[in-house]
């Protein structure tokens, strides 16, 4: 039996309530546990999942420096550079007054303009850069939701 079959089983039968599926919760927690510790990438791709799965494609405060951290550039100079350039307050004030789609956090904001900054600040001035960031993940016509959130995951997260 899948541990998934066993939850649509007890809610089919009403024994689901609030109480037993946070005792669940904690039993998967424990298992967890084991697989952070043997599987780190399965149980980061996990977390991730479920990170999504409960606020969407959109980043927090652990996420979107942890993914940050992971940035890795040579600047104009030929300076080898690693995580952000801007904080979120920096970041925060550059961009007021730019619209954003709705579900937008700061964290989203962050990620996008340090990620498209590694990425362009070899050939681009930092104005330039911020409107070209702004325009490639947020105001991008055919772009799913969340753009910065799966972009990021397919650049790090996945093979």
């Amino acid at each position: 039996m899948k541990y998934i079959d066993m939850m649509k089983k007890a809610k089919s039968e009403g024994v689901a309530s609030e109480k037993a599926m946070w005792k669940s919760v904690e039993g998967v927690d424990e298992i967890l546990c084991v697989v952070k510790e043997e599987h780190p990438e399965m149980y980061m791709s996990f977390m991730r999942d479920q990170h999504e799965a409960l606020y969407g494609p959109h980043y927090d405060k652990h996420f979107a420096e942890m993914d940050v951290d992971k940035i890795r550039y040579t600047n104009a100079a030929g300076e080898k550079k690693t995580g952000a350039h801007w904080n979120v307050d920096q970041i925060q004030e550059a961009t007021r007054g730019m619209p954003f789609p709705n579900g937008t956090t700061p964290w989203d904001k962050y990620v996008a303009f340090n990620s498209f900054y590694s990425d362009m600040c070899a050939v681009l001035d930092e104005a330039t850069l911020l409107k070209g960031a702004y325009r490639f993940y947020f105001a991008d016509e055919d772009a799913p939701a969340g753009k910065i959130w799966e972009y990021m995951t397919a650049m790090i997260y996945e093979d």
